[in-house]
């Protein structure tokens, strides 16, 4: 490693250049030329920065999540209106599992529309039966927490559903088992 204190006057002012020439990358503002480990801490900040992608760079690299994005929004309005309960939650499985800040909502459903409009909920269940069970199981779970949200499950949901556990081999057993071991108590 290489201590800042030793670093030649000609290299801080690149240093100190740098942060000014790049203010979107506002932590090389801050930095601290005594005893901090220059070389670890600025190029690990601005590699974490720059490689962070967007909500549509993921689904543009992640079929399988399209999918089931594509699967979780068709159940929302598979019963003909959008249930603001089941629209919420929605949301927050987009936010807490698949890490979509709700600023990207739009842009998440602009790709939807764009390029998964002629994915049939057939098709995209498709992508998820030569997944690990683990997975599989956690794609129905979330369509029965989106579908019970609004606590009326519509036959068109109930359908849905019931399609995809079909293609997908999951049993009753497997999901009463996995939400026994995620700690969730029973409705």
């Amino acid at each position: 490693m290489l201590d800042v204190c030793l670093i030649s006057k000609e290299l801080r002012g690149r240093a100190c250049h740098l942060a000014a020439v790049l203010p979107t990358l506002h932590f090389l503002k801050d930095l601290r030329f005594s005893g901090t480990m220059m070389s670890e801490t600025i190029f690990e900040r601005i590699s974490a920065y720059l490689s962070k992608k967007t909500a549509v760079q993921r689904l543009s690299e992640d079929p399988a999540l399209v999918s089931e994005l594509l699967l979780l929004v068709r159940l929302v309005f598979a019963d003909g209106q959008k249930n603001q309960a089941e629209m919420n939650a929605l949301l927050r499985i987009m936010q807490h599992d698949f890490d979509i800040k709700p600023e990207e909502l739009p842009e998440v459903a602009d790709y939807l529309k764009t390029f998964s409009y002629e994915t049939t909920s057939t098709q995209a269940a498709a992508l998820f039966s030569e997944m690990v069970p683990e997975r599989r199981q956690s794609l129905v779970g979330h369509l029965l927490t989106i579908a019970k949200a609004d606590n009326e499950i519509h036959p068109a949901e109930s359908a849905l559903i019931a399609r995809v556990v079909e293609q997908l081999n999951v049993t009753p057993e497997e999901l009463f088992e996995r939400r026994q071991n995620s700690g969730q108590v029973e409705d």
